[in-house]
């Protein structure tokens, strides 16, 4: 698998960092996934670099450190893929639709996601996006 930081394959689109770690799939009020994934379309806005044209596919990768209680790791990337996927931001009714990167979710546009978590002093999540641009 090519790095991330390839810049002849790849091209960063979109690097984020949040004070804050979500997972998916709590749904108490205040903290659903549709109200989570509008966090991350709020905290991207102006912050979305060129986009190259026709991208082959999409990569993305994502750095959590947490305070408190531990949390799983693998239920941290769907809320933010889902946020940028514009299927997704038209299905939640956000005006965000200049943040819609991939027309799905699905591996023919998102193909790698990379995750990496630990304790940290502050809670804190940093997203990279990458279109994949090269052979």
């Amino acid at each position: 698998m090519s790095t991330l930081d390839d810049s002849e394959k790849f091209v960063n689109v979109l690097t984020l960092e949040v004070p804050w770690v979500h997972t998916y799939a709590d749904m108490e009020p205040g903290k659903t996934d549709r109200e989570r994934r509008e966090n991350y379309r709020q905290a991207a806005l102006g912050k979305l670099l060129p986009i190259p044209e026709n991208p082959l596919w999409w990569a993305v990768r994502i750095t959590v450190e947490k305070v408190g209680r531990a949390l799983d790791l693998d239920n941290v990337p769907k809320t933010i893929i889902d946020a940028f996927c514009a299927w997704q931001i038209s299905r939640d009714g956000s005006p965000h639709t200049q943040l819609g990167l991939y027309p799905n979710d699905n591996f023919d546009y998102v193909r790698v996601v990379q995750v990496a978590g630990g304790r940290g002093p502050t809670d804190c999540t940093k997203i990279e996006i990458f279109a994949r641009v090269g052979d």
